[in-house]
């Protein structure tokens, strides 16, 4: 026998038979790695071994003519085998130690061992691979220069989508794009955030199975795009025309995307689910919501200062002011102009029950009536945009934000010019604060819970998430109250005090099925800032000596800034919530509570 040197020196001379030879032992070892080269596997041909990779088989004739000793093993692919034990018993297909490991490794993935029938279901396990790959992608640290899958967007959302392994056919991709952008529909129009809207219609499609569909949002229209296995484009697309907030609808919407994530529900069961939401009754009637907004004015009235008769005065208005809003939306008129007709009303209302002697204290009853004027919800949500990479929404939303802070500046403008021109006593404006001894009795914490619950109750958030909301929104208005006190003001103190709100907004809304901002927009409320607004747009209408236009121009954007700060703090403390540990336990829990408590509201 040959040595290892022996055999590779003298491998590119031998000659057709000797090259049909396989070197056995410890030579084998060494045989394998010199002698895989096409030229070699040709060789093998010419002495009747046909390579088991050109998917050929020897002829009898050829294959008879060499002892069975002698053939050794066939090269498989260009590679040959070493032999083990016996040279006949070589695998073949080109599957060694190796391909024994890799079988070994697929068979404990399926559940199965040598020899035995699957222990599992070999679906379940193809979904746990699945599951596997998901994690990998949404955990992955190492950026990138691949376009990034869609379920990555789900990182730090409260879904955890698997990705189904069977692609859909050209029907069942449309039923399932129709099902996502319906459903994306309906939370645009109850109210929902940009960023909430893609995570919830990128769950659903990969939930079901649409893992490569790409979703596409604007201020008022969602599109989303699928390629089928066929290579058909497949396009949906729902246009929003109108906003009717409805938060009930929204934590309905969430629990059905939980269970869908979760593999409780299929199709069907989801599309019967999504009508049944849309058909939903809101949970208050419209009377009811009117005294909700009367109350948040009159107890908004009492955290700024006003006196009882300021507030029940307050509450009056409001009633009258809303009406007045919907006759004068039946018109058609532009939003802008109902703002304007609706703040001058207040202001002039305000300045005649000065000059009656029935308040003292009007600019605190205009403050309070603006509150409802005030775009919260488009102002938190521009700043969510801006913060959340929807630079596209975020531009919008701040354009209609900016429109409504100068309707509300126009009108209070118009007010005391058409007060002062009837003769009515002018407002004494109370510069800047708005003094802690009235934030800090207990009649003003009854008004913060009420001003939340208020809030609450007019977006039509479900009844069981009242207390917890208006609960937040009073540790909301502590936390400002106490800034106050240690001498914070502006724009810091709501910043600290409305990240404290989104900080618990986040856990407590996902822990009874409802996305946060259900809770974060009335839990704001109780910290707003109206008395700036109004504190600026009177200083510009009738600026006091020494006190010029610009002043009254940096009042304005001072006040505007204060209020952007409650959104920028109510973001960042649902980012900071995202990092607290809730445990398996609780989240079982929540999807149990989210279930029944959606199933009770529709």
């Amino acid at each position: 026998m040959r040595s290892g040197n022996e055999a590779r020196s003298g491998g590119a001379g031998r000659s057709a038979g000797e090259a049909g030879t396989a070197p056995t032992g410890a030579s084998a070892a060494r045989v394998r790695g010199e002698a895989g080269s096409d030229r070699e596997a040709g060789r093998g041909r010419e002495a009747g071994t046909a390579p088991t990779g050109a998917a050929r088989t020897a002829p009898d004739s050829v294959r008879g003519s060499v002892p069975d000793s002698e053939a050794g093993t066939a090269p498989t692919g260009g590679r040959p085998t070493p032999p083990t034990g016996d040279a006949r018993t070589a695998p073949v297909g080109g599957v060694g130690t190796g391909g024994s490991a890799r079988r070994s490794q697929v068979r404990s993935l399926l559940g199965r061992t040598s020899g035995q029938r699957p222990s599992v279901n070999p679906a379940r396990a193809a979904q746990r691979i699945a599951r596997r790959a998901v994690t990998k992608i949404v955990d992955d640290s190492q950026p990138s220069t691949n376009p990034i899958p869609i379920v990555a967007v789900l990182r730090g959302t409260p879904y955890s989508a698997p990705v189904e392994a069977a692609a859909k056919n050209e029907d069942e991709a449309r039923r399932i794009l129709d099902l996502a952008v319906d459903m994306g529909a309906i939370m645009m129009r109850a109210g929902s955030s940009t960023q909430d809207v893609q995570v919830s219609v990128i769950a659903v499609c990969t939930s079901l199975g649409l893992s490569t569909a790409e979703v596409d949002l604007t201020s008022n229209s969602l599109t989303v795009h699928y390629m089928d296995p066929e290579g058909r484009m497949l396009t949906v697309m729902r246009v929003n025309r109108e906003e009717s907030l409805h938060f009930a609808k929204l934590s309905a919407v969430h629990a059905l995307v939980t269970e869908l994530v979760d593999g409780k529900l299929d199709y069907q069961e989801a599309r019967d689910r999504l009508d049944a939401i849309r058909r939903q009754k809101r949970p208050y009637p419209e009377w009811l919501v009117s005294v909700a907004w009367g109350a948040l004015v009159a107890g908004f009235v009492n955290l700024v200062g006003g006196s009882w008769v300021s507030s029940l005065l307050g509450f009056v208005i409001t009633l009258a002011n809303m009406r007045f809003g919907t006759l004068l939306g039946r018109t058609r008129m532009p939003y802008f102009f109902i703002v304007v007709f609706q703040a001058m009303a207040i202001t002039v209302i305000a300045m005649l029950a000065n000059t009656l002697h029935l308040i003292s204290t009007p600019q605190f009853l205009v403050a309070s009536g603006i509150v409802l004027l005030l775009p919260t919800m488009g102002l938190v949500s521009a700043v969510q945009d801006a913060l959340t990479d929807f630079p596209l929404t975020a531009s919008g939303r701040v354009i209609q934000v900016g429109l409504s802070f100068t309707a509300i500046v126009t009108g209070i403008a118009a007010g005391i010019t058409v007060g002062d021109a009837v003769g009515l006593r002018t407002i004494e404006v109370t510069l800047p604060s708005t003094g802690t001894q009235f934030l800090t009795t207990l009649v003003s914490l009854f008004a913060a819970l009420l001003v939340a619950a208020g809030g609450a109750i007019g977006m039509q958030a479900s009844k069981r998430l009242l207390l917890p909301t208006s609960l937040i929104g009073l540790a909301g208005f502590v936390v400002m109250v106490l800034c106050l006190v240690a001498g914070l003001h502006g724009m810091l103190t709501s910043f600290l005090a409305s990240t404290v709100v989104g900080l618990l907004a986040r856990p407590t809304a996902l822990r009874l099925g409802a996305p946060p901002s259900v809770i974060l927009i009335p839990g704001i409320y109780p910290i707003l800032s109206g008395l700036s607004i109004f504190t600026a747009a009177y200083t510009i209408v009738q600026p006091a000596e020494g006190v010029n236009l610009s002043d009254g121009l940096s009042a304005l954007f001072t006040a505007v800034a204060t209020n952007a700060a409650l959104a920028v703090g109510g973001v960042f403390g649902g980012f900071l919530a995202t990092a607290l540990p809730y445990g398996k336990a609780g989240r079982r829990f929540m999807r149990r509570r989210g279930k029944s408590a959606a199933e009770a509201d529709s």
